[in-house]
């Protein structure tokens, strides 16, 4: 089971979408896009190491499917634990800087917000029912700065 005051720590401890475009890690599973720009904008096949066509986005609005679970309806108990977890990432992304989100006319930063908050809610979700890991590892993609925006069978997209 999850303890969400720990996690509610660790989210204050984040500087979320603070290494946006910085390849970190010789990962196999991930690749990186160099900025939004070049995931968005304008995708090229090199970027996406041949996999655009392929791509699942990741979801960035509260109405969209769990890509990866069909949970069941929450408990009155995982709800709580849900909207303290999406509070506390709200907080946390409040003030993050927005213009590395913007390319005129294009403003991805409601999207990238939205996505982080779907993520951490169910992450939550994952864990109180003993899942797997799916939203475990995106999550962990935030929480080192990153936009996790999509994946392809083993591999995440990750600006």
């Amino acid at each position: 089971m999850i303890d969400v005051d720990e996690e509610i720590i660790k989210i204050r401890k984040f500087n979320f979408f603070s290494n946006l475009g910085v390849s970190e890690t010789k990962d196999s599973t991930l690749i990186y896009i160099g900025s939004v720009r070049e995931a968005f904008v304008e995708p090229s096949v090199q970027a996406f190491e041949g996999l655009y066509n392929d791509v699942k986005w990741l979801p960035s609005s509260q109405c969209q499917p769990d890509p990866f679970y069909n949970l069941p309806k929450p408990s009155s108990d995982l709800v709580a634990m849900r909207m303290k977890i999406n509070k506390a990432v709200l907080a946390a992304t409040n003030n993050f800087d927005k213009s590395k989100f913007r390319c005129a006319p294009h403003d991805f930063s409601v999207a990238a917000r939205n996505g982080v908050c779907f993520t951490f809610r169910q992450y939550v979700s994952e864990q109180y029912y003993g899942l797997g890991d799916h939203w475990a590892r995106i999550a962990a993609l935030y929480g080192k700065g990153h936009w996790p925006i999509g994946f392809c069978e083993n591999k995440f997209f990750v600006i």
